[in-house]
């Protein structure tokens, strides 16, 4: 497998995912970072920079890249730890030598170049990357025992670094056992997105709006949604993202320079789908991608719901 070139991190004003994480280079992880083991054996796992190097290798097949791009990395939930030699040293005098760390969860995302589009005036360029928590692993096992991870190809919104993803871009629950079984279900997934296809269904979004009302009555019921009971529930669009979520859309219809209403109170249906997508960059990492999916599944649902008017869709009734 080729190396990628790690030397430095592309650091971008708008942050592709807040919430609790932090921006960190490849070569941070891999000349400072520990590699989790599974304890019943001490064998590795596979690690956050394979991960990165597999996902920009099919990435490179698929697309036909000349470079690989760099990645920008953000971590969260670090687990921190010392050398045997400082187990007796305060805090505050460990050398850096002594410390060691890995970020129990990374996501990353590179832009594959020359592949753009526009949509409602906004700047689209195709992208991939993926998601590893090890909270997810089983790592009191062996080596050999499937190891998590997501991965997904979509479309960044140039203007607010927002992810566009559908179901078919993403693969939320890739079990693999090496290098070259990942490699496998990478590639697989990136050969058979079809990007035409979800650019035309978010294209169409520009096309329905909202009226105040409606706007109003689809965070309402959100809101509702959260404590439904579990029988009324499963009979209800799932909706993934939080309270706290439901709360910034809210906020960001009147005051997102981007993405805010019209002066009559509409919005139309891609500007709310940037909403929604906005508030999702405010998850931890495990959740991110979910809730992107979700966002475009439940806008697609909205545009069904004032397509037929008589479509019993609960967020609307």
């Amino acid at each position: 497998m080729e190396v990628m070139d790690i030397s430095h991190v592309e650091v971008s004003t708008s942050p592709f995912l807040e919430a609790n994480t932090s921006e960190v280079s490849l070569r941070e992880i891999r000349e400072r970072h520990v590699i989790p083991v599974f304890l019943k054996d001490n064998e590795p796992t596979i690690s956050q920079v394979e991960f990165v190097e597999v996902v920009a290798e099919a990435a490179r097949d698929v697309f036909g890249l000349g470079t690989t791009p760099i990645p920008t990395v953000r971590v969260s939930h670090p687990i921190k730890g010392r050398t045997f030699d400082a187990r007796h040293k305060k805090a505050q005098d460990l050398l850096p030598h002594e410390k060691t760390i890995y970020n129990e969860r990374m996501a990353f995302m590179l832009t594959i170049p020359g592949i753009t589009d526009e949509i409602g005036g906004n700047t689209l360029e195709l992208s991939v990357g993926g998601v590893k928590a090890y909270n997810l692993d089983n790592l009191n096992s062996v080596k050999g025992s499937p190891e998590h991870f997501k991965v997904f190809v979509g479309f960044r919104n140039f203007v607010c670094t927002n992810l566009c993803v559908s179901t078919d871009g993403a693969k939320l629950d890739i079990r693999a056992k090496s290098l070259e079984d990942l490699y496998q279900q990478v590639f697989l997934l990136f050969q058979e997105y079809d990007a035409v296809k979800q650019l035309s269904q978010m294209n169409q979004f520009t096309g329905y709006f909202l009226e105040e009302r409606q706007f109003a009555q689809i965070i309402g019921r959100a809101r509702l949604y959260q404590f439904l009971p579990r029988e009324l529930k499963v009979e209800v669009p799932e909706l993934l993202i939080n309270d706290t979520q439901v709360s910034r859309i809210a906020e960001c219809y009147y005051s997102d320079p981007n993405f805010q209403r019209q002066d009559n109170g509409s919005i139309d249906l891609w500007k709310f789908y940037n909403l929604m997508t906005g508030a999702t960059k405010h998850s931890y990492i495990d959740k991110y991608l979910e809730r992107g999916v979700n966002s475009f599944d439940f806008t697609r649902q909205v545009q069904g719901a004032l397509e037929s008017p008589s479509h019993n869709f609960w967020y609307l009734r």
